[in-house]
């Protein structure tokens, strides 16, 4: 171990930020002359993915997320920065990281403030088409911002910010896209609300689950606290159109749901790219109360291309989704289109970029 050189990949609390982080360990992780340590915030998605990584360390620290509107719950969040910023200060005395990774997000913010005082060189990858408060505040003294779109999307691009594409896990990588699909004999509809679902998302397919799964195969991520609803709901199906309904708090087997889907229901979170690996065609349904409306703006970005149909939470009702669902699903051509400009869209080999930008620092 003495040997090694170590790196810091920090990316907490949501999939948005350790899936992308995951993937850049397990890849770092296969060379034997590098030390890698994951920080998070012990979230149940952290133990998910980082505990299948038996080559790296895996460490969490404390961490405040800001909330405007609550002046207690700020001054908490002042105090559990501040506890963050202190233990890593010990996690960097300890490992002595030559570079530093963040996954932009409040957990990060204590680890970069740390590593500024100590000198080492730290880089951010912002997943939206807005940069992150926590990112806004790394970006002054990190030595890149990669994003994931183009920088002609952000108003304000810095001079340190590059385009590097999404960071993806190995099997999504560009140029795979996946098995194909195999004869079925309905068109297959994956719907997911995040890794802990999406209530609004789940009360309307809840309200027209029978129309649904009488002409299509249903699998439905609900999310912890509407699954035992959508087991419910699946009792009161018909014997006949019970099985085309699949529903489960949360899909392990994300890549082979995703190659499954003839077409896919989503938030306009960073999992859009897996998406766009696998060409499919997507509904995008924006979690309108998201921080800085970013969700709005990634939706923006692929609706302007014609590449993804967007429908604002608002204005939803169960007509409106099955209409916009049967309308792509009656079309093979406009499905097929739908995913072709999905997948031209954005670039897909983040992950490479980054790491070897990471191991040029590392080879010091």
């Amino acid at each position: 171990m003495k040997n090694k050189k170590t790196i810091f990949l920090v990316g907490a609390d949501t999939g948005g930020h350790v899936v992308p982080v995951f993937a850049l360990a397990k890849d770092l992780a296969l060379d034997e002359k590098y030390r890698v340590v994951v920080i998070g915030v012990g979230s149940t998605i952290e133990k998910r993915f980082y505990r299948k990584l038996s080559a790296v360390e895996y460490r969490t620290i404390v961490a405040g997320k800001f909330q405007f509107k609550s002046a207690w719950r700020n001054f908490i969040a002042v105090l559990k920065s501040g506890i963050g910023f202190f233990q890593s200060i010990g996690l960097i005395v300890k490992y002595h990281p030559k570079v530093i990774f963040l996954k932009g997000n409040y957990a990060t913010v204590p680890v970069a403030y740390a590593a500024r005082i100590f000198g080492i060189p730290i880089f951010a990858h912002e997943s939206d088409a807005i940069i992150g408060k926590s990112n806004k505040l790394i970006a002054g003294f990190a030595r890149k911002l990669f994003v994931s779109y183009p920088a002609e999307v952000f108003s304000h691009p810095g001079k340190n910010l590059e385009y590097s594409g999404a960071i993806l896990r190995s099997e999504y990588q560009i140029k795979t896209f996946g098995p194909k699909n195999q004869a079925k004999k309905m068109p297959t509809v994956l719907i997911l609300g995040g890794s802990q679902g999406a209530h609004a998302i789940n009360e309307i397919i809840f309200s027209t689950l029978k129309e649904l799964v009488s002409g299509y195969e249903i699998i439905h991520q609900t999310g912890v606290v509407d699954y035992k609803r959508s087991v419910e709901k699946k009792r009161e199906l018909s014997k006949e159109i019970a099985g085309n309904y699949q529903p489960s708090a949360f899909i392990e087997d994300d890549f082979q749901a995703i190659s499954k889907a003839d077409l896919i229901i989503s938030r306009a979170s960073s999992s859009i790219f897996e998406f766009a690996a696998f060409r499919k065609a997507i509904i995008l349904i924006p979690y309108p109360y998201a921080s800085l409306d970013h969700q709005l703006a990634n939706a923006k970005y692929f609706a302007d291309r014609d590449a993804a149909i967007v429908l604002n939470e608002k204005d939803l009702s169960p007509t409106i989704l099955y209409s916009a669902i049967a309308k792509i699903l009656s079309s093979e051509k406009r499905k097929k289109e739908l995913g072709q400009k999905l997948g031209k869209s954005v670039k897909l080999n983040g992950e490479r970029i980054i790491r070897d930008e990471l191991v040029k620092f590392l080879e010091r």
